[in-house]
């Protein structure tokens, strides 16, 4: 009889780790020294919130490869929304930081529908005398951020805003539907012509009832080419719009200033609007649609509207200091 001495477990373990990643197709990882976080223990966050955890095996362009333990699975790059050590897993997302008129943070992932229902309220109509855009609450005192664009000549302005209304239900039945209050008390706080950014407060004593939950802001600058976002507006004076697609580009330069591209559908009314991440911060204000260039469209950096809602005293709106970039005459009249 020949006897064969039995295979060392972790032989046997490693001889059984590499028949299941050959017979799924994935890359085979080598006996190298871990690199770039191999071998560490990691949370992968997916979009639309789910979570895996296992060891890392292989990470890279393609995507991740993760040790479960009792299987191999292979996570393809398209679907990762982040990666993290098990430490920083523990911290988790969804901290917040209160910055005074505006909150900062990372929340955790979800569908965007979800996130819709959360943060879509925050999404206003902002009108002038000759037309209309979209702006977004950054605070419970009822502050608003839109496009200078939008107010810009402009002394009268209206702010409609939507409502969930529980006892108000929507055609065919099903959910709550919304209820619009045409704000006319509202002040414009400051202006900055450069960014094409301008701050809006409304009376909440007009709207006589709580406000909508402000959005918060991603301060991190970790916007990524390929990134999924999702943008909230008013196109055409099409209330509530949402539309989604990706970050085609965050090194974009239009006349010198740094805009981020995406293929999300961005028209004429979206601007001033929110453009989310797949946490549902807010990564930009859409801030052009190029009509001429089909699916082309632009946002101004969440990094450039932090540093106006933090140095907001610079540009305060008065009517009377030229440096605003803005001069209001009175009209003419007669004795």
């Amino acid at each position: 009889m020949t006897c064969t001495r039995p295979m060392a477990d972790g032989l046997f373990a490693a001889w059984l780790l590499a028949l299941v990643v050959v017979a799924q197709g994935l890359p085979v990882v080598s006996a190298a020294p871990p690199a770039d976080g191999e071998g560490e223990i990691v949370t992968v966050t997916l979009i639309g919130g789910a979570k895996v955890t296992g060891t890392l095996l292989k990470r890279n362009d393609d995507g991740i490869v993760l040790d479960l333990g009792f299987d191999v699975m292979k996570i393809p790059a398209q679907r990762v929304l982040d990666v993290r050590g098990d430490a920083a897993a523990q911290e988790g997302a969804g901290r917040e930081t209160d910055r005074g008129i505006f909150r900062t943070g990372m929340l955790e992932a979800r569908e965007v529908p979800e996130l819709v229902k959360r943060f879509g309220d925050a999404v206003v109509m902002v009108r002038n005398p000759g037309g209309l855009g979209t702006g977004f609450l950054i605070s419970r005192e009822g502050h608003i951020v839109t496009n200078y664009h939008v107010v810009e000549k402009h002394t009268k302005i209206q702010v409609t805003l939507f409502r969930r209304e529980p006892g108000r239900q929507v055609a065919g039945g099903g959910g709550a539907g919304f209820e619009k209050h045409e704000l006319r008390r509202v002040k414009i706080v400051a202006l900055q012509p450069l960014r094409d950014l301008a701050i809006l407060k409304i009376d909440p004593e007009e709207l006589k009832g709580p406000l909508p939950e402000p959005v918060v802001i991603n301060d991190r600058n970790d916007l990524r080419v390929g990134d999924m976002v999702f943008a909230i507006g008013n196109p055409l004076g099409m209330e509530r719009s949402v539309t989604q697609g990706i970050v085609s580009s965050t090194t974009r330069t239009i006349d010198t200033v740094r805009l981020i591209q995406t293929d999300a559908a961005i028209n004429p009314g979206n601007s001033g609007g929110p453009i989310f991440n797949a946490r549902g911060e807010v990564v930009a204000v859409a801030c052009a649609g190029a009509a001429v260039f089909d699916g082309l469209a632009f946002g101004i950096p969440a990094t450039d509207l932090v540093d106006f809602l933090v140095h907001r005293d610079t540009w305060l709106y008065d009517e009377s200091q030229p440096q605003n970039g803005v001069t209001y005459l009175p009209p003419p009249w007669r004795e």
